[in-house]
């Protein structure tokens, strides 16, 4: 059993405008350098045994993963290109409320399973699962305390999947609203069988303390 530190990368100006970020390159904002402040102090309180930091190499959460690991001495990054966030395709930088409005054949055809909602010329949130499944299997085989950093929606995906659950429609644009920062899941597998809420069972989730329109 391995403990994965999932961090969700540090806010950009997409989300606090509530643009769909997708796997674009948007440097930390205000209050993002401030989250990432936030994140350094809870881990170095919780004092979790860190022994790598895995990360994308697009910012907002290269950015963050490397910022964190000036704060722990030897905490190597290493940047994993299946780590990239969701590629939201043409609707990347739109609002989600446009999106919703402006394209509602695709959530309708999604009712049923949402994470097969997938954007023109992106992907959907099953294949950006399936494409992480070897890294993070390895991972697991590899590392006994590792941290994940990741925005959303990616790091819904990440949760959703060791959760054995599977994202709701609301939340598959922009990932789940959570207040916290940095969460810590317990578990021995990633498959992606889990994101499709098929298999039985659930990772165990320890939260740190603290905090023109389509028809």
């Amino acid at each position: 059993m391995s403990t994965i530190v999932l961090i969700r990368a540090g806010c950009t100006d997409y989300e606090d405008a509530h643009r769909l970020l997708g796997n674009l390159s948007v440097p930390l904002n205000a209050r993002g350098t401030g989250q990432v402040r936030e994140i350094v102090q809870r881990l170095q309180q919780d004092q979790l045994p860190l022994e790598v930091i895995l990360t994308s190499p697009e910012n907002p959460a290269s950015c963050t993963a490397h910022e964190v690991a000036r704060a722990f001495p030897r905490l190597k990054v290493k940047q994993v290109e299946e780590l990239r966030n969701v590629n939201q395709g043409l609707w990347q930088g739109l609002p989600e409320n446009d999106v919703r409005r402006r394209f509602p054949r695709f959530f309708r055809s999604g009712k049923e399973d949402p994470t097969a909602i997938c954007p023109p010329e992106g992907e959907t949130l099953s294949d950006a699962c399936q494409r992480m499944v070897s890294v993070l299997s390895r991972a697991l085989r590899r590392y006994r305390v590792f941290a994940v950093v990741a925005p959303e929606p990616l790091a819904s995906v990440i949760r959703c999947t060791v959760q054995h659950r599977r994202l709701r429609m609301t939340d598959c644009l922009c990932g789940e609203e959570s207040g916290e920062l940095v969460q810590v899941l317990q578990s021995s597998s990633f498959e992606a069988a889990g994101f499709a809420g098929v298999t039985e069972g659930c990772g165990e989730f320890v939260p740190l303390s603290g905090q023109g329109a389509e028809t």
